[in-house]
């Protein structure tokens, strides 16, 4: 059993290695840019901020979970997270879209209106980057590399489509990108969603302003 675990191991880190390591830095890049450009658009009109901001609040109290407390929220997270991953690397099946990419928008839309939104509510950066990096440490590479799966899904299904790409090719993404989500990203989830039930309130608490 630990044989075969190695073996999958290793071959995940290689296929990373070799074929995902370009499209992960430039989908990291690209949710880092757009969190930015998001704040400063977000900052410039605080009033619509605002509005927004009790919109995501509203969608937020409907997710059932997010009532939970201890272990139940712990896993009620960690199966959202693990869902919504799961999503967005199978939107890499669709061809030529890269529909993935929307996905990793939506996350840097809403994390860039939160910090906006706090900034402007007299919480601050530090308060924020609190409320975030704990868990987001762990939670954001993990989010970007789910995307990244999908990106290249998608480049290599489009490839098959267009006839350029090698025989087996298809397959050896397939199955590269599953050992990576199995071996790689549930267990980064899992942590980031400890860490986030468990630890980052009590950080977060510690700095607010009252």
């Amino acid at each position: 059993m630990k044989t075969f675990f190695m073996t999958q191991w290793y071959g995940a880190e290689s296929y990373f290695e070799k074929n995902l390591k370009p499209t992960f830095y430039f989908c990291l890049a690209f949710f880092g840019i757009m969190i930015v450009l998001n704040t400063l658009l977000f900052l410039s009109d605080p009033t619509l901020s605002q509005s927004y901001f009790n919109e995501l609040q509203s969608l937020f109290n409907q997710k059932e979970f997010l009532d939970g407390t201890g272990i139940d929220l712990w896993f009620g997270i960690f199966l959202n997270n693990i869902i919504a991953s799961g999503i967005s690397s199978l939107l890499g099946v669709i061809p030529f879209l890269f529909l993935p990419l929307f996905s990793l928008a939506s996350n840097a839309i809403i994390i860039g209106l939160i910090g906006a939104v706090y900034q402007t509510n007299g919480i601050g950066w530090f308060a924020f980057l609190v409320g975030v990096l704990p868990h987001g440490m762990i939670e954001i590479p993990a989010l970007v590399l789910g995307v990244t799966l999908g990106v290249h899904l998608c480049l290599k299904l489009s490839k098959t489509i267009l006839r350029r790409s090698f025989k087996g090719e298809l397959k050896q993404a397939a199955i590269g990108c599953l050992r990576i989500y199995l071996l790689w990203l549930i267990p980064l989830f899992f942590l980031a969603s400890f860490i986030e039930t468990f630890m980052t309130p009590i950080l977060f608490n510690a700095v607010a302003p009252v």
